[in-house]
């Protein structure tokens, strides 16, 4: 199968209509989005108060929290290609940790890199504390770990998220590299893949202003100060544009699709690694999860390697998501206090990657289906009630008239620029779970109609669902 990039750009109303809701509800001040493919932004779009009346755009910097641990992960890596350390090493062997007490209160080893990059330390989940940590000294985290360390499991045990790892990851990184922590990321990725927009604090160059951070308090959306840079930025400290999350997002995607590593700060087998499944993580249906390095990583049963991150930080929420193969991705910045865009940006993706997927083979049908998709297409685009009287179960005008139904499907034909003919059905995206039920999509000059039909048992069947929306 494949993803035609070329019909990103027909699904924004479907896109939109994740996100265009949110400032209404009360989720967050404003919301900023962007959907991308490998020759750059499609299309965004940015609603609600970034600060001072201020609409957000993708040159508007956003705090992108936990999304943060990517660039701490790839910084790592180029340790690594390098041969400055070992993710065999454990941690002791770059820092003092104190005592390491396992989950029944004896000693536990110490845990490695690898462990501490694939949230498979044994370290307990540590929001929200660990977001109001980030200013911290190098002494003062070294007094905080001086107590010692506590484990919820045994090293390389299972997966539970950890923020202490990748700061400690973060002074490993110091360490070995002779510098801070942000001057070695910004010399290592930021500037030799001139990622302008992106940086650990307000001077972060973003033309359009930084966004600032909100909690809502007794129904009023209050500011929060920012915190300023130290011993936890590793985990959530870069400020970003999504113009240049967009920049990052597609450099790591491009790692599938490059040949040779040529002028590359960090390979495309370390980027690759950091977007292939190291430690499981329990999943849905249809869907087998778990974290990579710096990256969380979903392997889909439709559409394949899905690779991103969500962000919650006071005063922000983030989440960046994107789809391997094609390089298809979607980011979302808000300045609402934990504000879980991962939700909108999730159905987005998943709505472009079910609009423009081309299958290798079409799915098996009634032939009763696949010439009621026909039928249905001729009923948008020219309605003709005695066709129509022929397709539709009973049912279908009692739960909504086919009057009420013709009147929205020419007005919909009619916003999207429906050309004349159908597409064949394999390059329409369909998707069907049963011979008697199909969904697929119609592109138009301006947009898509996603519709959805399923067939009665009868013999012959009959029409007894029918949805037609834009995409």
């Amino acid at each position: 199968m494949r993803h035609d990039t070329g019909r990103v750009v027909l699904t924004q109303a479907a896109v939109a209509a994740h996100f265009t809701d949110r400032i209404k509800r009360g989720i967050t001040p404003s919301t900023v989005y962007a959907v991308f493919t490998p020759e750059g932004i499609s299309f965004a779009q940015g609603l609600g108060d970034a600060g001072s009346g201020r609409t957000p755009t993708v040159d508007t910097a956003y705090r992108i929290a936990s999304c943060t641990k990517s660039f701490t992960a790839a910084t790592l890596l180029i340790m690594v290609e390098r041969g400055l350390v070992s993710l065999e090493d454990p941690i002791d062997r770059y820092l003092p940790t104190g005592p390491l007490i396992g989950p029944d209160g004896a000693p536990v080893d110490p845990p490695t890199l690898r462990q501490l990059v694939t949230m498979s330390a044994g370290l307990p989940t540590d929001d929200p504390w660990a977001d109001r940590q980030e200013s911290l000294t190098a002494e003062q985290f070294a007094a905080a770990l001086a107590p010692g360390v506590r484990f919820t499991a045994r090293p390389g045990e299972r997966y539970e998220y950890s923020n202490l790892g990748f700061a400690l990851l973060g002074q490993v990184i110091e360490r070995v590299g002779g510098r801070g922590y942000v001057q070695t990321v910004t010399e290592e990725l930021v500037t030799p893949l001139g990622l302008d927009g992106i940086g650990y604090d307000t001077s972060v160059a973003a033309p359009d202003g930084i966004a600032v951070g909100h909690r809502r308090i007794d129904g009023t959306w209050t500011p929060l100060p920012f915190s300023a840079p130290g011993a936890f930025s590793p985990i959530g400290g870069v400020f970003a544009t999504p113009r240049a999350l967009v920049r990052w997002a597609s450099w790591l995607a491009a790692a599938f699709t490059e040949s040779d590593d040529h002028g590359q700060p960090l390979g495309r087998f370390s980027r690759r690694l950091m977007q292939s499944i190291q430690q499981p993580i329990p999943s849905g249906p249809g869907i087998r999860g778990g974290y990579g390095m710096g990256l969380v990583v979903e392997e889909s049963d439709r559409h394949g390697t899905i690779a991103g991150h969500s962000g919650g930080y006071p005063g922000f929420g983030a989440h960046m998501r994107w789809h391997a193969a094609s390089g298809i991705g979607v980011i979302g910045l808000e300045n609402g206090t934990y504000s879980r865009v991962v939700a909108p940006v999730t159905a987005a993706l998943r709505t472009i990657l079910d609009e423009v997927l081309v299958p290798d083979v079409e799915p098996q049908l009634w032939p009763e289906t696949a010439a009621a998709r026909l039928t249905v297409e001729r009923l948008i685009r020219d309605w003709d009630d005695q066709v129509a009287d022929e397709l539709f179960a009973d049912n279908v005008d009692l739960d909504d008239s086919l009057d009420r139904r013709r009147t929205s499907w020419a007005r919909l034909a009619a916003e999207v620029g429906l050309d004349a003919e159908p597409l064949p059905l394999i390059d329409s995206a369909p998707l069907s779970t049963t011979p008697a039920q199909l969904s697929w999509t119609i592109p138009g000059r301006t947009g898509t109609l996603r519709c959805e039909i399923s067939l009665t048992p009868q013999n012959p069947p009959k029409v007894q669902t029918v949805r037609i929306a834009r995409g």
